[in-house]
């Protein structure tokens, strides 16, 4: 059966904070805005340090909006398509109070909307994260510099994963590009990537929704801990190195650079043990249809596998093998993040 990534809704108050308002200078409407991401290097090895690398999807966003006059709504009500399950509302009501006790306010109503698909491993819950930071700032009229900001994201994000590195954040509040990251802090940004890139293009096989991320994160945390030293220390320095050789790629343009890095940066995900069958399908099918460079994104067990085409034709190829395999599929251009095509030919 065919379907879309649709949107989601909500809105209501926050009653906890509606008690005690606030005396200071406040906008009648705070608006900020969320996008999706994946991360290309360094799932799970960035919460040890690692270099990491993640880019935005503009295209794909949240926004939300704090007012100070009552939405009309009785109650937290949530919007997706027949084939997605809607994240806790007492989770994302948790994010919004702390997101509103950081700023110091007590908006009278809050609204989210999204088009960005849940357990997908695309940063739902950091896009809302950002997106309410920002909000919130809007309406009590704080200007947030980047480390603020993605501090305030990172604890709202903490809801969701228990522990986060920070690199969600740090790509879903980016306007498109790149972000290297480690350590908890932004290396760089890349604004853009090479237009050389425009010719290739990223391909999507959605395997359906995974389990929580923080069950994902926990499993592949014990993994690493049980990895002999040496083979610990060899998997983090192979992840430097994707890192670095990817980031290079995206700067020159260099396609086969790029896929030689990706698939360096797949196998880092090995050990970790996160690929389970419908994943592995999809990785294959991608393969087999023509891609480049195939590899998990974000924390595994379920969610998209992300297919490197080297052309458009590639890409067709791609694309068709996967739905008829039965996987949703999207593709956008590697240079042009906000060309995202958010149709999906079939679904799980």
């Amino acid at each position: 059966m065919s379907t879309s990534w649709g949107k989601r809704h909500w809105c209501g108050q926050p009653a906890a904070l509606r008690a005690s308002r606030m005396t200071q200078a406040l906008s009648p409407i705070g608006r900020g805005h969320g996008h999706a991401k994946l991360i290309l290097v360094g799932e799970h090895w960035v919460l040890d340090g690692a270099v990491a690398v993640a880019i935005a999807l503009p295209s794909l966003h949240t926004t939300a909006q704090f007012t100070d006059h009552a939405c009309g709504c009785a109650a937290v009500t949530y919007h997706w398509p027949a084939t997605l399950a809607g994240p806790a509302t007492a989770l994302a009501m948790q994010m919004a109070n702390l997101a509103c006790e950081q700023a110091g306010i007590a908006p009278a109503a809050i609204a989210v909307e999204s088009t960005i698909p849940i357990q997908r491993r695309m940063g739902s819950s950091a896009a809302l994260a950002v997106a309410l930071v920002r909000a919130a700032a809007d309406f009590s009229q704080q200007t947030l510099d980047d480390a603020t900001l993605l501090q305030r994201a990172r604890t709202l994000e903490d809801c969701v994963h228990g522990q986060s590195s920070g690199l969600d954040p740090a790509a879903a509040s980016a306007a498109g590009g790149a972000v290297l990251f480690a350590n908890g802090q932004i290396v760089e940004r890349l604004p853009t990537v090479a237009p050389s890139l425009s010719t290739a293009f990223w391909v999507l096989a959605d395997t359906g929704a995974g389990q929580p991320a923080k069950v994902a994160i926990d499993h592949a945390r014990l993994r690493r801990q049980a990895l002999p030293a040496d083979d610990y220390r060899y998997w983090f320095a192979a992840v430097a190195v994707a890192a670095e050789g990817t980031a290079q790629a995206l700067r020159s343009g260099d396609v086969a650079l790029l896929a030689h890095h990706l698939r360096a940066a797949a196998a880092t995900l090995q050990p970790l043990a996160i690929v389970n069958e419908s994943m592995q399908l999809a990785m294959q099918v991608l393969s087999k249809a023509g891609a480049v460079a195939v590899k998990p994104t974000g924390a595994g067990l379920g969610g998209v596998i992300v297919g490197l085409a080297a052309d458009a034709t590639a890409a067709a190829a791609m694309t068709a093998a996967a739905a008829a395999a039965g996987f949703g599929v999207s593709q956008f251009r590697v240079a042009s993040p906000a060309s995202f095509s958010v149709g999906v030919y079939a679904s799980v």
